[in-house]
């Protein structure tokens, strides 16, 4: 069997960046989650029409759905806020919707990197496991 061991010892030298990049990029995105804090709305828009008066928004919210923006129903509850017909504040509520899309993205991408550095960890461990080594002789992990 032919084994490239300067070619083992390159791809393995590169695994630190490539890790603390990933790590980089998930402090990242955790920040960038926790700058919506308190700031998007999980409700769906509703509008009300009536002959003679102008359209109003509402922001409803399915039962015992939480809302960063709007609160916490009652148990068995729904959450149903009014908006309006102000232009300012219909673009106020629909920017909130579209950064709870952004949020929710976030928190996906969020989990996708910390399966991810988690599953390195493992990996990591089967190398040094492959090698003869085990968590003992590479001390705590």
């Amino acid at each position: 069997m032919n084994i490239d061991v300067d070619r083992l010892v390159r791809l393995a030298a590169g695994a630190g960046d490539a890790l603390r990049a990933r790590a980089d990029e998930l402090a990242c995105l955790r920040a960038d989650l926790a700058a919506l804090d308190g700031q998007t709305c999980t409700g769906v828009e509703y509008v009300r029409r009536e002959a003679g008066k102008p359209d109003r928004l509402y922001m409803n919210h399915g039962t015992d759905q939480a809302c960063p923006l709007h609160g916490k129903p009652e148990p068995g509850g729904r959450l149903r806020s009014y908006v309006g017909s102000d232009p300012d504040r219909i673009a106020e509520a629909r920017a909130a919707m579209a950064l709870e899309k952004r949020r929710a993205d976030l928190e996906r991408e969020v989990g996708t990197a910390e399966r991810g550095l988690a599953a390195c960890g493992n990996a990591l461990r089967h190398f040094y496991g492959l090698l003869g080594y085990n968590d003992v002789a590479m001390g705590e992990w």
